[in-house]
C-alpha cells in the first residue's frame, strides 16, 4: 500500500508538473469558401466567445477565399467583400489557394494589400512583380504562444501550375509543394516557436505526404479537395473543413514542450439557425447582397436540369451567339444547373463564375479529332455539323450528308481557358471574342426573350 501511495503521489506530481506547463490552443478553421458570405455573421461570435475563456485562439483559411459568388466576382472591386469580411471577423493568416489568381496578378495584390492578415505561399515566386512580396512562411503570436504557419499551393496544372487560368499566372514560378518543406526542417530550431503548421492547398493526399516526410510539421491544415476530418495521421495531425462556408472547424488542442498532447476536433454546421449572429456583419452581408441588376428576369427554365443537361445549354448558347460550328465546354467549368424558373444573370455567372474569355478557331477535322483525343477531361460540345466517333478513337465530320475533307476549315470556339492550357494541341486562335463567355450566355437569354428552356436529355452532339 505505502509503494502504491508513493507512485501515486509520483504519478500525481508528474501531471501537476505537465499540466501547468501545457497551453491550451483553439485553432478555428474554413477552406474553400469559394466567395460565399451568407453565414459570415455566425463566426465572428464563435470565436469570441472563445477568446473570453482566455484560451490561444488562432483562426485561419486554408485557400480558396475568392471565385464562385456573382455578388462577389462582379463587385465594383473584384473579391473585396470576402476581405472586408474577413478583416472584421479576425482572420489570423490564409494560404493562397489556385482560385485566388483568378481574378488576375493585380487584383490579387490590391486585394492583399487590403487585408489586415497575411497571406503565404511557400512554393510559388512572384519575381519582380506585383506579388513579390507574399512570405512563404509567418509567425503568429497569441499571448505568448507563438505558431509557425508555412503555406503551399497545389500545381496540377499544365507545367506544373495551380488550377487556374494560364494568363493569370504569366510570369510567376511555381515548384514542388511537397519538397518545399525541405527548407524549413530547421524551424524547429527556434526555441521561440511553439506549434509548426502547414497551412496549405493541396488536398487530403498531398497533406498526407507532408506527414509522412516531415516529423517536424506538427498539424496540416489543409484545402482543396473538400474534405472533412480532423484525424492523426503518422507522426502529427492532419483537418480539412469542407467547402463553400457550410461549416467551419474548431480544433482544442493541449501543447507541452512543443507537442500536441491532446486534439479534439468539431465540426459546426453554420447553416444552424440556432447560432448567434453579429448584427453589424449581418447587416453588411445584406447590403453586399443588394445589387437589384444580378436579380433581374433575363429567361425561364421549364425543368430542372442536370450538369450534363446545363452543358448542352451551355454550348449552344455559345454557338448560336458567336454563329460558328462547333463549341466545347469543359464540365469542370461548369460550376452550376439551370434550375427550374425564372433564370437572373446571378444564375448565369454561378454556372460559369470564371469570366473566361472565348477564342475562335479555324480548325481542320484532322485537327480537332487531334486536339479530343489529347483532351483528356470531360466536355460538353454542340455542334451544327455531323461529328461520327470512329472505333480508332478518330472522327469524321459531316456537313449536310456530305463528309467534310481532312484539309477543310470548319470553326470552333471554346474559352480560352481551354486553349491557353492546351495550346499545343491547337492551332493558333483566329481572334478573341470582345465578351466573356457568361455574358454571351446572358446575350442569348435576351435574344430568346419568352421562351421556355428545356435542355431535358439533350445529347452531346
Amino acid at each position: 500500500m505505502k509503494l502504491f501511495g508513493k507512485n501515486f503521489l509520483l504519478l500525481f506530481l508528474l501531471w501537476s508538473l505537465i499540466s501547468s506547463g501545457q497551453e491550451k490552443v483553439v485553432i478555428f478553421s474554413i477552406n474553400d469558401m469559394h466567395s460565399r458570405i451568407e453565414n459570415f455573421s455566425k463566426i465572428k461570435p464563435l470565436i469570441d466567445k472563445e477568446k473570453r475563456m482566455g484560451n490561444k485562439v488562432f483562426f485561419v483559411s486554408a485557400g480558396d477565399i475568392f471565385s464562385g459568388n456573382p455578388i462577389v466576382d462582379n463587385y465594383s472591386e473584384k473579391g473585396f467583400p470576402i476581405i472586408d469580411l474577413l478583416n472584421r471577423t479576425g482572420l489570423d493568416i490564409s494560404v493562397i489557394g489556385n482560385h485566388e489568381f483568378d481574378y488576375g496578378q493585380s487584383v490579387l495584390s490590391d486585394r492583399i494589400a487590403q487585408a489586415n492578415f497575411p497571406f503565404i505561399c511557400a512554393n510559388f515566386s512572384g519575381g519582380k512583380g506585383e506579388l513579390s512580396n507574399v512570405k512563404g512562411f509567418e509567425i503568429i503570436e497569441k499571448d505568448g504562444f507563438s505558431v509557425a504557419y508555412i503555406g503551399a499551393v497545389e500545381t496540377g496544372n499544365f507545367g506544373r501550375y495551380p488550377l487556374t487560368h494560364p494568363k493569370k499566372v504569366k510570369d510567376l514560378f511555381f515548384t514542388n509543394p511537397i519538397k518545399v518543406f525541405e527548407n524549413y526542417e530547421k524551424i524547429n530550431e527556434n526555441s521561440e516557436i511553439d506549434l509548426v503548421i502547414a497551412l496549405t492547398h493541396l488536398g487530403k493526399s498531398g497533406d498526407e505526404k507532408i506527414l509522412e516526410n516531415f516529423n517536424y510539421i506538427d498539424l496540416v491544415i489543409g484545402g482543396h479537395s473538400n474534405h472533412i476530418y480532423g484525424k492523426k495521421y503518422k507522426n502529427g495531425y492532419m483537418i480539412m473543413s469542407g467547402k463553400n462556408l457550410e461549416m467551419i472547424s474548431k480544433t482544442t488542442m493541449s501543447v507541452y514542450e512543443g507537442k500536441i498532447i491532446d486534439f479534439l476536433f468539431e465540426k459546426i454546421d453554420l447553416s444552424n439557425e440556432g447560432l448567434e449572429k453579429d448584427q453589424n456583419i449581418e447587416l453588411l452581408i445584406q447590403k453586399y447582397k443588394d445589387s437589384p441588376s444580378l436579380y433581374k428576369k433575363i429567361g425561364y427554365s421549364s425543368v430542372n436540369h442536370t450538369k450534363g443537361e446545363t452543358g448542352c445549354f451551355y454550348t449552344k448558347a455559345i454557338r448560336e451567339t458567336t454563329n460558328v460550328d462547333i463549341v466545347i465546354q469543359n464540365n469542370g467549368g461548369i460550376r452550376g444547373t439551370l434550375k427550374k424558373g425564372v433564370i437572373t444573370p446571378i444564375d448565369i455567372y454561378t454556372i460559369d463564375p470564371f469570366g473566361n474569355g472565348l477564342d475562335n478557331f479555324l480548325i481542320t477535322p484532322a485537327e480537332l479529332s487531334f486536339f479530343l483525343k489529347k483532351y483528356n477531361k470531360k466536355y460538353s460540345i454542340s455542334s451544327r455539323l455531323n461529328i461520327k466517333q470512329k472505333t480508332s478513337g478518330s472522327i469524321e465530320v459531316y456537313r449536310n450528308g456530305v463528309e467534310i475533307a481532312d484539309d477543310e476549315k470548319i470553326s470552333l470556339a471554346m474559352n480560352d481557358y481551354i486553349s491557353n492550357t492546351y495550346s499545343e494541341y491547337l492551332p493558333e486562335p483566329l481572334y478573341s471574342y470582345p465578351s466573356t463567355t457568361a455574358e454571351y450566355l446572358i446575350e442569348f437569354l435576351n435574344n430568346h426573350v419568352g421562351e421556355k428552356l428545356n435542355f431535358e436529355n439533350c445529347s452531346d452532339f
